[in-house]
């Protein structure tokens, strides 16, 4: 009887046919075990002391590819690569001589020959059982291993190829892993670093800061809280100011299995920022002092001045320096939005921002027609901080000041745009300019020639793309402007 018919009234150890039939019949365990083995996905294969394969589950096909009457009678050495072959002999007939184990039979992950002669990882787990002092039985249990080798593979190649720092922590801090790119940078070996808390890791050595930065990143990520920071470390042959931050991977219950240090190396960026923060300011201090100077002689001149004409042009060279003061101060503001202290993000709810700025430039300029709705939406919350509404208060500014219209009217539409939130600001102008959207509505290259003239749309494009949306640009219907923020919504609890 092969082992996929069922036993009938003559076998001795049957129950109504809820029995298995094998070889293994007169060694059988109860029948029992015979019904798990066959309706398990789990293969199993049974070996005699000879190395003869005497029983095998259905499930052994989608394992090796081999179906239980093809392997039954066969030698294991069918399923083992030849390379491995007399290894695997020798260490069975120094088990049956000596009892002494040469692998770890509770589970050990060995390369098994498939049926069309591939090999697969297989995770076995062995036992040796004794059957009426007639013969030893070895049985072990087959789990395919591949689909879990191949997400291996593919975790570590994404884990290794980037320039990105990458670290895997215990909860506690001890490093579990670091990438390539985190090793190559201090000249180190995994061993060196594994096993160590994070911040005793040879980054973090260089200063006190950095190895209290390093530890409070993990005393709060392990509470399920996400952690950020700069904090500048060491190299092999260099020192290096990193985007530093700290994940945790948690549970179904929002615990903190492992933890995911991350460093991404910002030092050119900072470099850069810090050129461009000392030209700024020498710029505008020079830019300030000496526009308040011609500012200060044309009022002289305008009041002075007898010459009508004359007068005129004193007060053009006023308000043209006025003009150029309040550029100074959108600059001012533009390179604090980029080079200011870090921005802590958070759930904002975006209509009451919208009525502050709304009220506010109302009473400012009585003269503009400003409204506030909302269509089919009531209250969305996006991530954002302060920034949000000085982003606001420019776009509403910059309707207003092109609107040559005798009766400005500005009005602001919170929409529902699918995951998303969007804000429409509309105004009865003439329009933007082509020249003021180069760069900021769309990806044309900004020229000697083609550019904007007001720093006030970069301010907004640059704040809205950190929060991670869109600004877009759209001639409104009967004339005018149609500007549309769009900003990732966030899910009320």
């Amino acid at each position: 009887m092969t082992n996929t018919e069922r036993p009938g009234s003559g076998d001795s150890n049957g129950r109504d046919g809820d029995q298995l039939a094998s070889p293994l019949a007169p060694y059988d365990e109860p029948g029992f075990f015979r019904h798990l083995a066959a309706n398990t996905s789990e293969g199993i294969l049974t070996i005699d002391e000879d190395s003869t394969i005497v029983f095998a589950n259905p499930a052994i096909k989608d394992v090796l590819g081999y179906t239980p009457d093809e392997l039954i009678g066969s030698s294991k050495m069918i399923l083992i690569p030849p390379r491995l072959r007399d290894a695997h002999a020798a260490g069975l007939e120094a088990y049956l001589r000596t009892g002494e184990k040469h692998i770890d039979w509770d589970g050990i992950e060995l390369p098994a020959l498939h049926k069309d002669g591939h090999e697969i990882p297989v995770l076995v787990s062995l036992r040796e059982h004794d059957e009426n002092g007639d013969s030893r039985l070895f049985t072990g249990l087959f789990r395919d291993l591949s689909a879990r080798k191949e997400r291996e593979r593919q975790f570590e190649a994404v884990f290794n190829n980037t320039y990105q720092f990458t670290g895997l922590t215990d909860v506690d801090g001890t490093v579990l892993e670091a990438n390539g790119a985190a090793l190559s940078f201090a000249g180190l070996e995994r061993s060196e670093v594994v096993g160590k808390p994070l911040w005793e890791s040879y980054w973090f050595q260089l200063s006190d800061r950095a190895k209290r930065v390093a530890r409070e990143a993990v005393e709060q990520a392990r509470t399920g809280a996400f952690f950020r920071d700069e904090v500048r470390v060491q190299g092999a042959e260099r020192t290096a100011i990193i985007d530093f931050s700290v994940r945790p991977v948690t549970d179904q219950n929002g615990e903190a299995q492992l933890l995911i240090p991350e460093g991404r190396d910002i030092t050119d960026l900072k470099l850069r920022e810090q050129h461009l923060q000392v030209i700024h300011r020498l710029l505008r201090h020079n830019l300030r002092n000496d526009l308040n100077i011609v500012k200060g002689f044309a009022e002289t001149l305008t009041e002075e001045l007898e010459v009508d004409r004359h007068r005129e042009y004193a007060a053009e060279i006023d308000a043209t320096a006025s003009r150029l003061l309040d550029a100074s101060e959108t600059a001012k503001t533009l390179a604090s939005a980029t080079f200011g202290t870090a921005h802590y993000q958070e759930e904002t709810k975006v209509v009451p921002v919208l009525e502050r700025v709304v009220d506010n430039f109302s009473a400012q300029n009585p003269e503009v027609t400003i409204t506030l709705a909302c269509i089919n939406v009531e209250d969305p919350t996006v991530l954002a901080d302060d920034r949000l509404e000085t982003a606001f208060v420019e776009l509403v500014e910059n309707a207003a000041e092109h609107t040559v219209n005798s009766d400005p009217v500005v009005t602001l539409e919170v929409c529902d745009h699918g995951t998303d939130v969007a804000v429409h600001i509309l105004d009865n102008g003439p329009g933007i300019p082509c020249s003021e959207q180069t760069g900021i509505f769309n990806d044309e290259p900004v020229t000697q020639i083609d550019h904007g003239s007001g720093l006030g749309l970069w301010l907004v494009a640059l704040v809205i793309d950190d929060y991670g949306g869109s600004l877009e640009y759209r001639p409104r219907d009967g004339g005018g402007s149609r500007v549309i923020v769009v900003l990732p919504a966030r899910e009320d609890e």
